[in-house]
């Protein structure tokens, strides 16, 4: 499982891309609710086997609104205001809020997860400094790092929901469903034209989250969130090769990437 869980940032990593790309052809909130339509039609077959025990309905909803409609309001407008690069790493301080929340339910932080998110944040610090010449967006990046939140605290109420059963695709169904239907109102008289990079990367998120509720089963918090926020490092290669002349690359981000992955790959094997 502990590979299966590198998926996870790649698909993340393409979604953010597209985002990118996304935000140049249509209005942001319109690609929000777009990426959330094909995510919840994505997962509608799950309906066959739902869950309806009352604490499971009640953690699922929680975790799901948290990451998708919060979490993915504040990323996609942070990527169209900062670019992918920028947001991306940001909202990787999700390790630090797990670090933090672990001690709270009860997980062990062991020495070998300290140390590898020190690596992953110092990376994140490298990644997030703005290029020479350039303002910083306090929006920009403070929505980034709400992000980073708001998807440590849904990640939490899953390992919860969890614990009573265990029905991944639902309850990723219930998070985009409820979500989509809140974001629903804010859709009158607009229209969803230029929006098929969000739909995409609609289809590449909602792989990374199933994989994600069905790794939390048995894997704790405090590992899947440092795997998860290596995502910068998929990024920052995906932009390189496809968004050069949009994005800012220097010596800082390919330090910054290194420092990310090492802290990954020994988090994997010396956990």
């Amino acid at each position: 499982m502990d590979f299966i869980l590198l998926l996870i940032p790649l698909l993340f990593s393409l979604q953010h891309v597209l985002v990118r790309v996304g935000s140049e052809r249509s209005e942001t909130l319109n690609g929000i609710y777009a990426s959330l339509l094909v995510s919840t039609l994505m997962f509608s077959p799950s309906l066959l086997i739902p869950t309806l025990d009352s604490d499971f309905l009640l953690y699922m909803s929680v975790a799901g609104i948290l990451q998708f409609f919060f979490a993915r309001i504040c990323l996609y407008y942070s990527i169209s205001r900062i670019g992918a690069n920028l947001a991306s790493p940001l909202s990787s301080t999700r390790i630090f809020f797990a670090s933090l929340m672990a001690l709270l339910v009860g997980e062990l932080l062991n020495l070998w997860i300290v140390i590898n998110s020190i690596l992953i944040f110092s990376g994140i610090f490298l990644l997030s400094k703005p290029a020479k010449g350039k303002e910083r967006d306090l929006i920009g990046v403070s929505l980034a790092l709400l992000t980073g939140f708001f998807a440590c605290l849904s990640s939490y109420f899953i390992k919860f929901g969890n614990s009573i059963e265990y029905n991944p695709f639902f309850a990723t169904f219930l998070g985009f469903a409820l979500s989509t239907a809140l974001l629903t109102p804010f859709m009158v008289g607009k229209s969803l034209r230029g929006t098929k990079p969000f739909v995409a990367g609609g289809i590449f998120g909602g792989v990374a989250h199933a994989i994600r509720y069905i790794s939390l089963k048995d894997t704790p918090v405090t590992v899947v969130e440092p795997v998860t926020s290596s995502h910068p490092f998929f990024t920052l290669l995906i932009t390189a090769a496809f968004l050069r002349k949009r994005e800012t690359f220097s010596k800082r981000s390919i330090i910054g990437t290194i420092l990310i992955t090492t802290g990954i790959y020994l988090l994997l094997f010396l956990k």
